[in-house]
């Protein structure tokens, strides 16, 4: 298993775009999914903030590709939805091939509110927007967030490989506190009147720790950030990094912006 990232574009963006009642009538062959023991279509209900649940899949040919997303469900709920969670563990990709004998199964981290981005953006990154899958639908019947599993590449939009799981979470019980970030690029903590320049090509040790010891989201544009350095992609402009927490049962979610001058 494979996590996206924010960014990789879907093969499709009408890959979503079919209600569950259609798709219980295209489905064909062997292919099938369960989370937590539970069928395609059932609300997986009563989740915590935070939980981490299992995602079984059975029957998909070597030739096809599958990702799996949370997401919020879109107004219409025929439209591919736009507000996914990114966030370490949250996203999964099975590429074609990898799945030996058509079984698999891995953990799937689901939350209950997270920063969504768009993971088929068609006019360049968009601002992260906070989802609150708790929130009133006015629609006893609906849910406000759903995980999405679909097929890769050229069968993103096979109805056949679609299936949604309704998210439903516990309510809060009590207040939660403001999360902390600290960022250090080169040993040196980042603030509004110490944010160093980066030297294209040159890899420098980063790090973003959050005070709740939650696992933060980082993103970036003009620089790559991985493997615990941050290193400038270009030798001018600037380069903008993106922190990002869902938050948890005792803290609330968290977005940060840093911008970094590019030097060659």
């Amino acid at each position: 298993m494979l996590s996206l990232r924010t960014g990789v574009m879907l093969a499709a963006a009408g890959a979503l775009v079919a209600s569950t009642a259609a798709v219980a009538h295209a489905n064909t062959g062997d292919f099938n999914v369960t989370i937590a023991n539970q069928p395609a279509n059932s609300v997986l209900a009563a989740l915590p903030s935070s939980v981490s649940l299992d995602v079984a899949v059975s029957g998909l040919p070597e030739t096809v590709g599958m990702y799996a997303l949370h997401c919020k469900v879109p107004a219409n709920p025929r439209s591919a939805p736009t507000d996914c969670d990114s966030a370490e563990g949250t996203l999964a990709y099975l590429p074609a091939g990898t799945v030996r004998g058509g079984a698999a199964q891995f953990p799937m981290k689901i939350n209950a509110e997270f920063y969504g981005v768009n993971p088929n953006p068609q006019d360049g990154a968009a601002t992260p927007q906070l989802v609150d899958c708790r929130a009133d639908t006015g629609n006893p019947r609906a849910t406000a967030c759903a995980v999405y599993i679909l097929g890769a590449g050229r069968e993103a939009s096979n109805p056949a490989y679609l299936r949604v799981f309704p998210t439903q979470f516990t309510a809060l019980t009590k207040e939660r506190r403001n999360d902390t970030l600290r960022v250090n690029v080169d040993g040196q903590r980042v603030t509004p009147s110490n944010t160093p320049d980066l030297i294209e090509g040159a890899a420098v040790p980063f790090s973003a720790t959050l005070g709740s010891g939650l696992t933060p989201t980082v993103s970036s544009d003009n620089c790559s950030v991985q493997d615990g350095s941050i290193t400038a992609l270009a030798g001018e402009g600037t380069c903008t990094v993106t922190v990002m927490s869902s938050g948890g049962k005792n803290v609330k979610p968290l977005i940060r912006t840093f911008g970094f001058d590019l030097t060659s």
